[in-house]
Parts: C-alpha cells; sequence; structure tokens
C-alpha cells in the first residue's frame, strides 16, 4: 500500500491553482507521472484517482477522442486507432498544471484571445499502438481547501503546495505563508448532446450589443447585387431582394462534396420563389438543418451559395462570387458545419443522436472540475495562426470556405461535438462560461497592413484544396476585397499585396518534384462587361499547383532594392504598382544596385531606368487581353547564360536540392531549376561560342532576370553583402515571357557582376 500512496497524484498537485490567475503552477509540485494501472489502484482509496481512472478509460474508447488526430492517425498495423484494454494497461500519465492554455478565435489577428489555468492530463500508450491522447479540465466554479476567505467572491485562498497535508506527529516543520489568487473569466461547464438555443441567441445578443464589440458591428456599405437572393425559412422559398439594404440575414459556410444535390438553376428558380416549395423539396442534411438553426435563433433568412447562386448562369455566378466578401461580411451571422464532407453530412447537435460524447465532473480538495470537450480549443500558438480546434476538420481543408469565415464578423462553428462563438472580440465554446473582455486598442489590426498577417493568411489559404483547380481565384477573391478594404485601400494583383509587392513576389514553395503550373483559367469581367479567360501568371504563387505548401521566404532583407512594377487593371490600363507603400520602407532602385553609375549613362537612359511608357508595351499584349490580364512588367537586368541541357537532374526529395540554390553562391558554377530539372551554370560554358566547350550541341541558352535585391544579416561574415533573386525565362510569344521554374535562384552581386551578356530590358512576365 506504501507504493501506491507513493505515486498519490492527489499529493503532489497543488489543485487549488486551476482556473486561477496565480502562477505558482510553475513549481515542482504541480505535476505527477505515474501508469494507468497505477491510478487504478490509487483509485481504490480516492473518489477524485476513480474518477480520473474512468474518464480516462471512457475517453479512450471515444471516437470523437481520435478524430482528426495528426500525430497518430493509426496503428501501426494500419488497423483502427482506439487502443485495446491490454494496452491501456500499461499506458502512462502525465498529469500536471498548465497556466500558458490559449483560447483563441479564427481571427488572423491578435483580436480575440484569452489564457486559461487548466489541469493536463497526456495519455501515452506504447507497444504497436504507441498512441497518445490529451485531455483538458477546467475548474467548473469557485472553491478550495479555504474558498472565499473573506477577500471577495472572485478570489480564493489556499495554502502554497504542501499545505493542505496532515501534519504527522511531532511535525514542527514551518508552514508556508497564504496565498490568495483571483479566478479566471473561464469556467468549465456541461455541454448537452443537443444544442442550447437558448445560449447560443444569448451569445449573438450579447456581441450585438456589447460597447467593446465595434469590429464586430455591420457597416452601413450594403449589399449591391441586383435582384440578391436570400432563402426565407418560414415561408420556406428563395426570394429577391431589389432593395441594397437586405434584411438581416444568416450565411452558411460548408463542403459541397462531390454526392448531387438540389441546387439553383434556370429551369427551378421560378418554382423555388414560390412560398413552401422548400419545405417538400429533398435538402440535404446541412442546408436544412442550418434553416432550422436560424428558425431556433430567429433569423428570418439565410444567404446559401447553391440555392441563392443560379448554378447555370455564368453572369449571375460572376456577379455573386466577386461580392461574396460583402455577403458573409453584412451578414449577422455566419453557420459553419465544419465536420462534413459533403452537403448530406448534416450539424452535430442539431438533431438528436448526432454528439455522443458525455462529459464527466470530478471534485478534489473541494475544487470542482470537469473535462473539455476538444483539449484542441486550449493550445499555446503564435498569432496569425489557424487555431488547432478547427484546423483539422474537412471545413478548414477546402479553399472556398475560407474567405467565407475570415471575412465573417461572427460566426458559430459546429464541430463534431461542441458549438464554438468565434468574433472579432474573443471565443467562446459550449464547454466553457466565459465572457468577453476588452482588448488592448494599440493591439487590434483592424486598420493597418501587417506582413505577418498577409503571410499567414496566404499559407493557411495555399495548403487548401479545390475540386476545379482553377476556382482558385475566384475563391481566393473575397479575401482580397477584405484585406484591401481592411487595410485601407491595400491593392492586389493574382493574391499579392502591392503595398510590399516586391518582397512577397519573393515568395517560395516548399519543394516537391510534382509541383507544377496550375491549369485552366480565371474568368475576369472587363468594364465593357465581357469576360476575359486568363491563365494564372507564373511570378504568383497562384499559378502553381501540387506539393507542399506556401511557405516564409520573402524578400525581408534591409536595404531592399526592386524594379518599378506595372500590372494592368480591368479596364486594361496600365498601372504602377506603389510598392513599399505600406512596407517598412519603400525599396530602392534596383538600378541603382545593378548599374550603379551607369545608370543614367547614354547606354541606359533615365526614362529606361524604371517607368515604363505606353509606347513599350509588347504588341502581343496589346491584342490579346487574356495576356494582357496576367502580365507584370518591370525594366531590369538580365543575363543570358548557356547550360548543358543533358547534365539536368531531377531531386527526389528536398535533401537532394542543391545546396547552393539559395544565397551561399559567390563564384561560378551556381544551379538554376529549369521545369522540373536542376542544371550547373559552368564558367567554361560562357566562353565565346567559336570557343572550345561552348560548340557542345547539348548547350542551351536561358534568360536570367534579376527581380530583387537585399542586404544579407547572416552569417556575420556576409552581413552587408547584397544578393541578388534571379528568375529563368523562357520566352513564349514576341516581347512576352514565363517563369522557368517556381524556384528563384539566390547568389551575391559580386557573382551577378560578372555574369556575361547582361544588359537592361523591359520584361513582361505572363
Amino acid at each position: 500500500m506504501d507504493d501506491v500512496e507513493s505515486t498519490h497524484c492527489c499529493e503532489s498537485i497543488s489543485f487549488e491553482l486551476i482556473g486561477t490567475d496565480s502562477y505558482h503552477f510553475r513549481d515542482s509540485n504541480s505535476r505527477a507521472a505515474l501508469t494507468f494501472k497505477e491510478l487504478q489502484l490509487s483509485g481504490e482509496s480516492c473518489e477524485f484517482c476513480a474518477g480520473l481512472a474512468r474518464l480516462i478509460d471512457y475517453r479512450s474508447r471515444q471516437p470523437a477522442t481520435w478524430a482528426g488526430s495528426y500525430r497518430y492517425p493509426q496503428r501501426r498495423d494500419g488497423e483502427r486507432a482506439m487502443p485495446t484494454e491490454e494496452e491501456m494497461k500499461g499506458a502512462h500519465v502525465q498529469i500536471s498544471i498548465h497556466g500558458a492554455k490559449e483560447a483563441r478565435n479564427w481571427s488572423f489577428g491578435f483580436e480575440g484571445t484569452s489564457h486559461r489555468t487548466v489541469l493536463d492530463v497526456r495519455v501515452m500508450i506504447g507497444g504497436p499502438s504507441n498512441l497518445h491522447f490529451e485531455m483538458l479540465l477546467q475548474r467548473a466554479g469557485p472553491g478550495g481547501r479555504v474558498p472565499g476567505g473573506g477577500y471577495g467572491d472572485d478570489t480564493i485562498t489556499y495554502d502554497a503546495p504542501g499545505g493542505w497535508r496532515v501534519s504527522s506527529v511531532g511535525d514542527d516543520r514551518p508552514r508556508p505563508a497564504t496565498q490568495v489568487a483571483s479566478l479566471e473569466a473561464a469556467l468549465g461547464r456541461s455541454r448537452p448532446l443537443e444544442v442550447d438555443y437558448t445560449m447560443l441567441r444569448g451569445w449573438l445578443d450579447l456581441c450585438l450589443s456589447h460597447e467593446d464589440h465595434d469590429l464586430c458591428q455591420q457597416d452601413d456599405e450594403g449589399i449591391h447585387i441586383p435582384g440578391f437572393r436570400l432563402v426565407d425559412v418560414e415561408d420556406m422559398c428563395i426570394r429577391e431582394d431589389t432593395d441594397e439594404h437586405a434584411p438581416p440575414f444568416a450565411t452558411l459556410s460548408y463542403v459541397w462534396g462531390k454526392e448531387p444535390f438540389l441546387r439553383l438553376v434556370k429551369d427551378n428558380l421560378e418554382t423555388l420563389m414560390t412560398p413552401g416549395s422548400l419545405r417538400n423539396a429533398p435538402l440535404p442534411l446541412t442546408i436544412s438543418d442550418a434553416i432550422e438553426v436560424c428558425r431556433n435563433l430567429q433569423i428570418r433568412y439565410i444567404w446559401i451559395d447553391s440555392l441563392c447562386i443560379i448554378q447555370d448562369d455564368e453572369s449571375d455566378k460572376l456577379e455573386i462570387i466577386d461580392s461574396m466578401d460583402s455577403i458573409y461580411r453584412q451578414s449577422v451571422l455566419t453557420i459553419v458545419a465544419a465536420t462534413g464532407v459533403n452537403a448530406h453530412a448534416g450539424i452535430p447537435g442539431v438533431r438528436p443522436g448526432t454528439r455522443t460524447l458525455v462529459q464527466q465532473q470530478l471534485e478534489i480538495r473541494g475544487v470542482p472540475l470537469i473535462d473539455s470537450v476538444d483539449h484542441r480549443q486550449l493550445r499555446m500558438q503564435t498569432s496569425y495562426q489557424e487555431p488547432e480546434w478547427i484546423s483539422g476538420t474537412p471545413w478548414a481543408q477546402r479553399a472556398w470556405t475560407f474567405q467565407e469565415a475570415l471575412v465573417a464578423r461572427r460566426i458559430l462553428f459546429f464541430t463534431a461535438e461542441l458549438v464554438y462563438w468565434s468574433c472579432r472580440q474573443g471565443l467562446l465554446s459550449e464547454d466553457t462560461v466565459e465572457y468577453f473582455e476588452p482588448l488592448i486598442k494599440s493591439m487590434r489590426l483592424d486598420d493597418e497592413f501587417d506582413p505577418l498577417e498577409y503571410q499567414q493568411i496566404a499559407t493557411t489559404f495555399s495548403r487548401r484544396e479545390l475540386t476545379f483547380e482553377s476556382d482558385l481565384g475566384r475563391a481566393y477573391l473575397g479575401t482580397q476585397n477584405y484585406l484591401d478594404a481592411k487595410w485601407g485601400g491595400q491593392k492586389f494583383s493574382w493574391g499579392l499585396p502591392h503595398g510590399a509587392f516586391g518582397s512577397f513576389l519573393m515568395w517560395e514553395w516548399d519543394f516537391d518534384t510534382t509541383r507544377r503550373q496550375r491549369q485552366g483559367t480565371h474568368p475576369i469581367k472587363e468594364a465593357n462587361g465581357t469576360i476575359a479567360r486568363v491563365a494564372f501568371p507564373t511570378w504568383s504563387w497562384m499559378g502553381w499547383i501540387e506539393g507542399g505548401y506556401l511557405i516564409h521566404y520573402f524578400g525581408d532583407e534591409p536595404a531592399a532594392h526592386s524594379p518599378l512594377f506595372h500590372t494592368f487593371n480591368r479596364a486594361s490600363e496600365l498601372v504602377e504598382i506603389q510598392d513599399g507603400q505600406h512596407w517598412r520602407s519603400r525599396p530602392h532602385s534596383i538600378a541603382d544596385l545593378l548599374l550603379g553609375e551607369s545608370a543614367g549613362s547614354d547606354e541606359v537612359p533615365t526614362n529606361r531606368k524604371m517607368e515604363l511608357l505606353e509606347a513599350d508595351i509588347p504588341p502581343e499584349l496589346s491584342v490579346t487581353p487574356f495576356l494582357k490580364h496576367r502580365a507584370l512588367l518591370f525594366y531590369s537586368q538580365t543575363a543570358t547564360l548557356r547550360y548543358d541541357s543533358s547534365a539536368g537532374f531531377k531531386a527526389t526529395s528536398s535533401a537532394d536540392k542543391p545546396s547552393g540554390l539559395k544565397m551561399t553562391r559567390r563564384e561560378y558554377p551556381f544551379p538554376v531549376m529549369i521545369g522540373d530539372k536542376f542544371y550547373k551554370i559552368l564558367e567554361e560554358h560562357q566562353k565565346d561560342e567559336n570557343n572550345g566547350e561552348s560548340n557542345k550541341e547539348t548547350l542551351r541558352g536561358i534568360k536570367l532576370v534579376a527581380v530583387f535585391g537585399g542586404q544579407m544579416t547572416k552569417p556575420r561574415k556576409f552581413r552587408g553583402k547584397f544578393r541578388i533573386y534571379i528568375w529563368p525565362v523562357i520566352e513564349t510569344s514576341p516581347g512576352v515571357w514565363l517563369r522557368a521554374s517556381y524556384m528563384s535562384t539566390v547568389i551575391f552581386q559580386d557573382l551577378w557582376n560578372i555574369l556575361p551578356r547582361k544588359k537592361w530590358e523591359l520584361i513582361s512576365i505572363a
């Protein structure tokens, strides 16, 4: 029995700290480690240990515990993830108090975060399973060894670790001083198996009326869509509204999937606008459940894309898709069906039997505890990240759904076992009682450009999937429009912000040998009403697909130098990109870096250094609208080099990638990626054509374009040296070029200076 007492977790953890703002959880008396069998033995003499053992056993057998597990999605033998009873006996349990658990809403800024002190229980199962799961227990109310203590209802008094132990006879050790801590706003509570609409409506009313929720409130912009359609949940039909100030409405964000379901088309438009027509219509479960949610929240109208856009009318689709950000931003509430793989999956918690996880309440020394339904709700992370409580769901894998949540001001996320409220002010959940807390005004990012925010938004979006890869531009359009408005007129070209265009033009894809140019076209409605179908440009991260994801490798060096970039707007007008307008500082002219004293010479006239004139535009762009809309034009220096086309190699992994591709080359040879192969640029191949090696039949020419320059900051021996980002390009039509691969080569300026056949010229990359 002595062995059991030595592993008794009640004797080694100061549970009174849970749910308080005290930092004493950092000492050694706030954690314990034992086997699951030892915990069960402890339970023979301790009600808390018995309850904790029952909770661990129960949660280990629940599919919800393992659903979406990114660490151990299945057993090593490929069978189901849940462990066997025998495996559980040998499981190891780690119990500790954590004070840095963070609850974060879906915003990509600093808005909407809170910290909580909770009990963290980690269960590690060895053997064939090699599984792992985590549970978090929250304080469920006030209480403790000495609750209240005369300090008010919002505080507790407790003895520091060791103080609650019963003194043995003759024990005259000094006792620590009494400590006082305030209770946190967040307290755990039991969530019902079916959603409590009174609670959800209370969240909505609180956000609508709270004075600190100014970011969440609707503006007066209105919906500028002729014949804007909504689903009337009372009359159960589709209605058209000609007034740009539409009645209060909700929106639905969900995964369509590949299974067919009822959609609005030209042939059924008149029928579905008849009152009562949707009552007997074969609506998929997700849509019928969303209608039920609106009905119970007393929101009469809801916008659902499949029922409010005429799916076989291209003009109608473009008109509405171009305004998707406005629709979701102006809605009162967005309902996110996060767990469904298709429209038939339904929304958990709306109908009986769709949620199964039952919480358990425990108590230790007067401290009431309750298990959190989803441990991923409380996860320390950096700003601008998508929270783990949503990132693993089917909804979070789809590109179309990203903009729908990003622009929404209030969201109800329906996950497998829990409903989350997320607004610009904070996060609420069914299993936690918490009030919104005012944010520090200086930390709110509602009106200024932030490169880290853009970086994480682009990175998160780039990982998402599309059924039709050509839909990428339309799926991202709402995000661009939202950021444009949020950042005070920040323009975009194919996903890249003008305010830091040169730096973010240096995007980098995670290396992958299967990456290819994106297929299909993006429809652009021009000023005259015609629709131009434009291929995705090779200079934007949008133009590439397959394998890996967008990573942080932007041109963020000090003393940045870049060309003066130009694109065309929808009216086919040439637009000068105001690069650096919202960056740390505006970039210097790349001509100053590359040409030095010759920048203003007769060889390179001043008006050719950067400025682009209408007369300079390649004729091919003027007569080909689909090329013009994807073109990026700028003056820069180029070098035409030779490489051995027979000596290229394909890398099979990132480890095979040439080490000299980035930053390290100061002399020949250096690598470039052309197509899906790497080639070495050798000095001997650059000799005159009549001289030796240059006569090889396999030598080919490749144009390299200097696109960006910046100073190195490390390693120390290279600090202050300039490096040049260069793109290999291939001419596809007179005066129009394509990037030859998705990877840049970065070399020292010293090496660029000695490259042969350089000249200053206009580059038009499509």
